[in-house]
């Protein structure tokens, strides 16, 4: 595989050279566009002793991708790709099978996957090729956006409670007990854990003691994800309440949509957005509350917005994936799938990626929304997509996580 490597690199044929010879014909002093990192590998396995080279292929894979995360030519490669327009043409570069619907967002931390499962397990998966490392079980279906912090895993499950578990072992550290479902996912700041349940509270939990600092009581059940930003906790309530709480748990604003808001908010400058089932997309003033404008969307959405420049990107029940100009609070396209979108859409530079419920995972120019292509599962795919060096990965309700090249 060394030979084969250096020859395709370097363009000398090593038949016509004498044995062993490699390191008379340096690769990088012939191609200079090779990465050292990339020649040292080639060279590894190059050594005249075989116990100086890789022990095996899957070692020897394994460094190759290592060197394509680090000098970025994963994108080179997925660049390279033609673009498809049918999940035929798009190859995922790994899958995993889980035994239920993975419903869910990932998360991507030192090279593993953790994802929940409605098997009820939290899993832990090798990012790079996809092997199984552990699974955590809890006692209800995971929705919940795992997140690490100081090597640990913080999620929450329809269990009721809020787990903490290593990320190197995938053994409990603590458990917190809420008295409703848990489908929001956790924050963590200022040495605390936010969330909130279906017991109508927003819970900040102590990071280390996993003891209760304080509970904020709103008038139902949040499924949204807490924002922390400048010592400021914003969130949105079944009811259609969006609350502004400080870090003692003390209300500083309040605003009413007219439908629930599971949807989940960002901040850009002095502007929080979010969406309703009541199918508006709000920016509101994050000191006061007010509103600074609104965008009607074709019908309501859970799917939560992200920004890139001066863009907003959201999905919404009527099937579209919008593009709205925060400046101006103007429609810059719209891309049509075949189902609702409840995937909330990443950004990964020019392209902007979402899943949809009519099975696909789509990838769009985001200047312009044009698809580049679109990949196909075999269940809806209602979580969101992590973009994390160059690779997509999402899960499905077909059973599988699925990680692409962007």
């Amino acid at each position: 595989m060394g030979a084969a490597l250096h020859h395709a690199i370097t363009r000398r044929d090593p038949r016509l050279e004498p044995p062993f010879s490699f390191a008379e014909r340096p690769i990088r002093r012939i191609n200079q566009n090779v990465s050292v990192e990339f020649e040292a590998v080639v060279n590894t396995a190059l050594q005249y002793n075989p116990g100086d080279r890789f022990p095996n292929a899957e070692a020897m894979k394994d460094a190759l991708m290592n060197v394509a995360r680090k000098t970025g030519a994963l994108s080179k490669i997925a660049a390279a790709l033609p673009a498809a327009t049918t999940g035929t043409g798009i190859k995922p570069l790994w899958d995993f099978k889980c035994e239920d619907e993975i419903r869910g967002t990932p998360a991507v931390h030192q090279g593993t996957v953790y994802v929940g499962c409605y098997d009820n397990n939290l899993y832990a998966i090798n990012a790079a090729d996809g092997k199984f490392q552990w699974k955590y079980p809890s006692d209800g279906g995971i929705v919940s956006r795992p997140v690490v912090h100081d090597g640990n895993i913080y999620f929450c499950s329809e269990d009721q409670r809020l787990h903490v578990v290593s990320a190197r072992t995938g053994k409990v550290v603590w458990t917190y007990y809420t008295e409703g479902k848990i489908y929001s996912s956790p924050r963590i700041a200022d040495g605390h854990i936010f969330f909130g349940s279906e017991d109508q509270d927003l819970h900040a939990v102590n990071a280390t003691s996993g003891r209760a600092a304080w509970k904020f009581s709103t008038d139902a059940p949040i499924h949204s994800t807490p924002l922390i930003y400048n010592e400021l906790i914003y969130f949105g309530t079944e009811s259609g309440s969006f609350y502004a709480l400080d870090f003692r748990g003390t209300l500083k604003w309040r605003f009413s949509a007219k439908r629930s808001i599971t949807s989940s908010p960002i901040i850009k400058g002095q502007a929080v957005y979010f969406a309703s089932l009541d199918g508006t997309l709000y920016a509101l003033d994050a000191k006061s509350g007010w509103a600074i404008w609104k965008f009607r969307l074709g019908k309501g959405t859970v799917s939560s917005p992200t920004l890139a420049d001066d863009y907003i990107f959201i999905g919404a029940s009527d099937g579209f994936i919008y593009c709205v100009d925060t400046r101006t609070a103007k429609e810059v396209w719209r891309f049509k799938t075949d189902n609702q979108v409840s995937s909330s859409p990443a950004v990964f530079k020019d392209s902007v990626y979402c899943g949809s419920v009519d099975n696909h995972m789509y990838c769009l120019e985001y200047r312009s929304g044009r698809l580049r292509w679109k990949f196909e599962t075999k269940g809806s795919v209602t979580g969101s997509p992590v973009v994390f060096d160059d690779i997509v990965y999402f899960g499905s309700t077909d059973h599988h996580v699925y990680a692409l090249f962007a």
